[in-house]
């Protein structure tokens, strides 16, 4: 079965929480591999399904539910994502989480930390240097260099312009992280009936996914996105001793610490945040609004 249900970002707003949510329901099916980003064909290191076959592939075990689901964030972001997942599936259903920029954008700069495709600890310097980087300040194993512009990872206005210039209205929800950080469960009841199932009676509702760093950036260099050396090395030694080891993954493992590298950002900075995107989440939410998209009355403002 083709997948009819996409949480398409965007990142660091409850994208992984909700697949995990939502996967628990005995009548949606997600793909083991949460983040296939077959459709961001703009993002080709970004993407683990390269064919029609290997997509296709992910949905196999989905059997006869009537749900069947993937979670890839960089959709959002990308240009030719919403044109080609409505190409593949124009009855697809598209769900899209957004938060506050003044408290998204330091998660994904964090995030993209751990992830080593950012090299710069200082929110600020990063924030700054948007749509500036020179090449010498973009890590070699930045698999996107186009992330490192945060300021226009932020701008959610034409990102999720692309989505409501394919598909019906109805076929879209969007929804803020402060929402449903503060009722998941109406939240979960309101995704149900906006996919046409019933109530499994679920009412936990943990945190999925929380912030965390790396211990050692020496250990992360090896682990993370490790060299080709490093992983020909773990697999000789998975084959010498007969089963597998997972090296690699345990030593990520060991070497993962909760909570952000870097500190809190300023109040000033954030109230900048605030201010360089107010005009667009105002018209955003208008657009919304008029599209009887979502339920929200007053989008991310303090």
């Amino acid at each position: 079965m083709k997948p009819n249900l996409f949480i398409v970002g965007a990142p660091k707003c409850g994208t992984t929480a909700w697949v995990e949510y939502l996967g628990s329901h005995p009548r949606i099916f997600f793909s083991k591999a949460k983040e296939p980003h077959h459709f961001s064909h703009d993002f080709p290191k970004w993407c683990w399904a390269r064919t029609p076959q290997e997509y296709l592939a992910l949905f196999r075990e989905s059997g006869d539910a009537p749900v069947v689901g993937e979670g890839s964030v960089r959709y959002l972001y990308s240009r030719v994502a919403a044109r080609e997942i409505h190409k593949f599936n124009p009855h697809a259903r598209i769900l899209i989480f957004l938060r506050s920029q003044e408290d998204f954008l330091p998660s994904l700069h964090n995030q993209q930390l751990y992830n080593r495709d950012e090299s710069i600890e200082n929110f600020e310097e990063v924030w700054r240097l948007s749509g500036k980087r020179s090449a010498d300040t973009i890590p070699a194993c930045c698999r996107e260099p186009s992330f490192l512009d945060y300021k226009a990872m932020g701008r959610f206005r034409e990102q999720v312009e692309r989505f409501f210039a394919v598909f019906p209205a109805e076929q879209i929800r969007v929804l803020a992280f402060r929402d449903w950080i503060a009722n998941p469960r109406q939240t979960y009841l309101d995704i149900l009936r906006f996919l046409g199932l019933e109530d499994d009676g679920r009412t936990e509702f943990l945190p999925v996914n929380v912030a965390k760093h790396h211990k050692s950036k020496l250990v992360a260099s090896l682990t993370q996105n490790p060299a080709p050396w490093v992983r020909r090395t773990s697999s000789l030694l998975t084959r010498v001793a007969g089963r597998e080891l997972g090296l690699l993954t345990r030593l990520r493992k060991l070497n993962r610490g909760t909570g952000y590298l870097s500190p809190q950002i300023a109040p000033s900075l954030k109230q900048e945040i605030r201010e360089y995107y107010e005009a667009e989440n105002l018209s955003l939410l208008s657009r919304i609004s008029s599209r009887a998209a979502c339920k929200q009355a007053d989008y991310e403002r303090p």
